[in-house]
């Protein structure tokens, strides 16, 4: 099929050639003959689209700019200006002559340790310059890090980042790329810079492994794995793997963003450190305002359970989207138990065999609730309750184990026994008593370090 000519100017600027084409937009390399440089020029075609759809394609296309205009920083794609032509934005930004880290990737699928560390250590100083000047960048993907021939590394393609205040990426907006999002992302809640940790560390993981640390036969199981699954230890698919990267990895990619690093500094100070063999300080307590306690047994979902209303809203996310947030609180007032709950909100799933997928979901959430000890803590205060201080490898085992007897609410119910357990025994006999079956609990016991 014939390419589309050129245009012969666009503006002031003198096109040369095409850089990438999609179903919105055109890249091409051009000359601004003013200052005598070449450029990157991104038009969209907006005159494809109508109505609000067409204005909300100019303004996310104008957040671009603001976005990227506002971090002058070495690692990020300098944005020069933004006009029109022929009723159809455009900007010209900065010209990086080489190619983007996806296109790298499919050459050589596993990248060397310190060259994907190198790159990583530049993504997350653009990062914090980004998060400085508050931009979350929301769509950190190796697409979006181009690699200079002169061995820049540039983060770029801002177009769907929220810069703080802005209303057109509000809570619910699921746009991003899959494959790389963070879980809150994925299921529509508001985001900040933590989210852009946890894909820059996906990034790092496929760099390193040639894998995904998330992936599915298809969206949906992705989404799935996203949600509740563990990725594969890098050690498994990177040989000889360090314990101190291997326990960097973990941190980043945590499923909850508060066990994540906290800012793209502490992560780049983390890697540089893993990088000699020193392993990162992992937090074992959320911060307080996200504490919750349980109800007394049989207590309505409404009266304070909000640990399993989260779960049972995440999972319902998964098949409804971000409205599945509005619907738990409107049918936590109404019902009576977290299987009411359950079957009511099964009600706003339009198939038959989603339904199923759902209720199935949450049958392990139920069968844990109803266990009279998760609830024996109920209406203490959150600070009169006892924490033995165990070290985090000894959490991450017996969460391990435990998830081969319960699924991947296993990493719920260790922050949740946490609170109480006198001693790391203790917390494993806690555990054990979510296990349903008794051979199966005996088994578990049995694989206590030192039995």
């Amino acid at each position: 099929m014939a390419q589309p000519s050129l245009p012969a100017k666009i503006g002031r600027y003198v096109i040369e050639a095409t850089l990438g084409r999609g179903a919105m937009g055109v890249i091409y390399r051009a000359h601004d003959p003013v200052i005598d440089r070449r450029v990157a020029l991104k038009l969209v075609r907006v005159d494809l689209l109508e109505g609000s759809e067409r204005k909300d394609f100019i303004d996310r296309f104008q957040l671009e700019a603001k976005a990227a205009g506002r971090c002058a920083h070495a690692n990020i794609v300098g944005i020069f200006d933004y006009a029109q032509h022929e009723d159809n934005p455009y900007i010209a930004m900065e010209f990086v002559d080489g190619q983007n880290l996806a296109q790298a990737m499919r050459a050589s699928p596993r990248l060397p340790v310190d060259a994907a560390a190198g790159i990583i250590h530049r993504m997350l100083d653009a990062l914090a310059c980004a998060h400085g000047h508050g931009v979350v960048h929301r769509d950190i993907k190796p697409a979006n890090v181009l690699l200079g021939l002169d061995g820049r590394v540039k983060v770029t393609d801002f177009g769907i980042s929220r810069i703080g205040g802005s209303s057109l990426t509000q809570t619910g907006a699921l746009i991003g790329t899959p494959n790389y999002m963070s879980p809150e992302q994925r299921r529509g809640d508001v985001v900040d810079a933590r989210s852009d940790l946890f894909s820059t560390a996906a990034v790092f993981y496929e760099m390193l492994t040639g894998e995904l640390p998330f992936s599915g036969r298809n969206y949906h199981e992705a989404t799935q794995q996203l949600l509740y699954g563990t990725p594969t230890p890098l050690a498994q698919r990177l040989p000889g793997a360090s314990p101190a990267l291997s326990a960097f990895m973990d941190m980043a990619l945590a499923r909850e963003a508060w066990l994540r690093f906290d800012s793209a500094a502490a992560m780049a100070m983390a890697l540089a450190d893993a990088m000699r063999g020193i392993e990162p300080r992992r937090p074992v307590a959320p911060p307080a305002q996200q504490a919750t306690v349980p109800p007394a047994a049989g207590a309505a979902p409404g009266g304070g359970d909000a640990f399993f209303v989260a779960e049972i809203e995440r999972r319902l996310a998964v098949h409804i989207g971000p409205i599945a947030r509005h619907l738990v609180r409107r049918a936590s007032d109404k019902t009576q138990s977290l299987e009411e709950l359950c079957q009511t909100l099964s009600g706003s799933i339009d198939r038959a065999e989603r339904r199923d997928a759902f209720l199935r979901d949450v049958s392990d959430l139920l069968r844990t609730s109803a266990n009279g000890r998760l609830r024996a803590a109920a209406g203490l205060p959150a600070a009169t309750m006892s924490r033995a201080a165990i070290a985090q490898p000894d959490l991450d085992l017996v969460q391990a184990h435990l998830t081969r007897y319960i699924g991947p609410i296993a990493h719920l119910l260790v922050r949740r026994e946490l609170n109480g357990s006198a001693s790391l025994d203790d917390l494993w006999q806690r555990l054990a008593a979510h296990i349903q079956r008794p051979a199966d609990r005996e088994a578990f016991l049995r694989l206590r370090p030192n039995v």
